[in-house]
This record gives structure tokens, sequence and C-alpha cells, in this order.
């Protein structure tokens, strides 16, 4: 039984390079395709529950597993296609992760590639790949090595492996569900499961996710968290003043360690309409589809992780006037949320 939270920690992109702390951390066998039947199977975790009624559409060729979304002339209605497209892929590199099979996604565009009636959005190469942890394809650990992993101030160490099978508990999936109150420690998990750190490298850096990221980016969205009138922003990488002759000429989001941890920001009355007692919001920092596909690689981590724990919740997408009521209270760009 390969676990939600396991599944999450190994999730890693593939690659055809054998160094594991080069471009990919995940390196495929290039002479062992999948079986037919591992394919359909793949296929059969991309249904995801949806806001919208229109169409996301997938299908199988040759080594990939082509998806797109159906044209609508209502911007919302495209806003929530490109969302639930995000979901779907998520959904792809779950379904892989927990088979043991590698995937990448092949670049189609920062806003995918437009057909007559459909948007391209993802091309997943689907390959077997090599084990790619010391202890085999899956991994429990955090990241390292050691003293690499900065324990947060404010949230609990996630748990990496749980008793709830993945595959079975993703053909569950729902946009609500009615069971027990969140505690504490699973608004940790939740935020871990939406963009918390994993063991893998990116680039030769410990940017490890538990979601895809567009060639190795981490700053195309951002999480918030609100709770009774408290604004948070969500923290997984700590910044560091210090710079030797080593690294004195690196972008500054190299300088840190990676992390898992809340920072306050400043009292909020958000404008909601329920009795919730707290909010994971998630937020786009750039006007692409790619950020909304990332909005929906979050979403779609944390149905699963929400779902799995049998915790109550209720999942969102925001319209302009919402948009722009969160934008005064300092949340810019809200795309969706997770109302616990």
């Amino acid at each position: 039984m390969i676990s939600v939270e396991k599944v999450l920690n190994s999730r890693c992109s593939c690659g055809f390079d054998s160094s594991s702390k080069n471009s990919h951390w995940g390196v495929f066998s290039e002479q062992k395709h999948p079986s037919h039947e591992d394919l359909r199977t793949v296929l059969e975790y991309c249904s995801v529950p949806q806001f919208s009624d229109g169409r996301l559409l997938q299908r199988f060729q040759d080594k990939y597993i082509l998806l797109s979304v159906e044209k609508k002339d209502d911007p919302f209605k495209m806003r929530l296609l490109h969302v639930e497209s995000g979901m779907q892929q998520e959904a792809v590199y779950l379904a892989c992760t927990a088979m043991g099979l590698g995937t990448c996604i092949d670049n189609v565009g920062i806003n995918g590639t437009e057909h007559k009636d459909s948007i391209a959005t993802a091309k997943h190469l689907i390959l077997e790949k090599k084990d790619t942890y010391r202890t085999g394809k899956f991994s429990t650990v955090s990241p390292g090595p050691e003293k690499l992993f900065i324990k947060g101030k404010n949230l609990n160490e996630p748990s990496r492996d749980g008793e709830v099978e993945c595959l079975d508990q993703m053909q569950k999936l729902t946009l609500s569900n009615n069971g027990r109150l969140a505690r504490r420690t699973d608004i940790s998990q939740l935020l871990w499961a939406a963009r918390g750190r994993t063991p893998h490298y990116i680039k030769h850096h410990p940017w490890g996710l538990t979601i895809p990221t567009w060639g190795g980016g981490q700053n195309y969205t951002k999480i918030h968290f609100v709770e009774a009138k408290r604004l948070f922003r969500y923290v997984n990488w700590t910044t560091s003043r210090y710079i030797d002759i080593k690294t004195r000429f690196f972008p500054w989001w190299i300088l840190g360690n990676p992390t898992h941890d809340l920072k306050y920001i400043r009292n909020a009355d958000i404008p909601f309409e329920s009795h919730a007692a707290s909010f994971i919001i998630l937020s786009r920092n750039e006007p692409t589809h790619r950020a909304l596909w990332e909005i929906g690689y979050m979403l779609e981590n944390m149905l699963l992780q929400a779902k799995s724990l049998e915790i109550s919740y209720e999942s969102r997408v925001f319209k302009e006037d919402e948009i722009r009521k969160l934008r005064q209270c300092g949340i810019s760009e809200a795309v969706a949320a997770l109302v616990l």
C-alpha cells in the first residue's frame, strides 16, 4: 500500500539525466515503456471533481498523455477549466508516482497551445523509471542532508507517510466533504500537501515540492492562511542574509533552506460568507495559465489530503467581485480556497 503522504513526498519529475541532483531528480528508463494496461489505468485517474460544466479532454498518443480543455467564451468559465486542468495534470503525476512510473510535462506554452475548439495544457511523457531514492521509488524522509531542513515555529512537522492508500482515495475525491473539524495538525498537513518541501532536487537545489514546478520556478503562486481574522503567509523556504564568496553572485532565492512555517502578516476581516473557522487561500503571482494550473496542482493535493483525513471542507473558486474584496484585505489575485 502506497499512502497519500508517501506519494506526495515522493512525487518528482523525471528526465534522462543520470545525475539525480541535476535538472530532474527522477531518471527515466529509456528502453522500458509502460504496458498499455498501466497507461489506461493512469488515464482512469485523470478524472477530477469539477467546478465547471466544461470538458476536460485527454487522450493517449505514443508515450504521452495529452491534456486539453474546450474553449469557452466566458472568461470565468475558462478560468475554472484551467484550474481543473491543473488538477488533472497533478492527478497524472500522483497516479504515476503511486504506480512507480516516471513522468514529466513537456512544454506546451505558459498559456497552452490553442487549437480550433480546444487549448492544449500539458503533454505528459510517461516511461518506466529507475529507483529514485536509496530506498527505492518512494521516500518518507524530509529534505536532506542533515540540518538542511529548518523546522518552522508555527507549524508542526508534516507526516510523510500514512494509512490511506493514494490510488483508492483518488477515485473518491469531492469538492466538499462532511467530516470532523480540522485540527491544527491537519492545517499543517494540508499546507504541506499543497506546497510542501520534499527530498528531491531541482536544478542542483533542494527545491523539491509536492507539486510540479515550471522549469524549477518557485514564485508563480502563493498561499495564505486565515484564522480568527488573522492573516498568515505560508513559507516553505527561509531567507538568509549570509553571503560568502561562493554565493555572492547567486540569485537571492537560492540563499536559504527548505522549511515549513506560517508567517503572520496582519489582522484582516476576510469577506467570506461562511461560518468556517479557517481558510487556505491560493493566489497567483502572474496572469498566466501556468499559474492557474499550479493552483489546480495545489487544490488537487489538498482535496486528496483532506479527504484522506476525513475532515470537513469546502472548495471554491473566486469571482471578480470576491477577488477585489480580498485584494483590499491584502490578498492579491486570489483564485481558489479550501474552507475549513
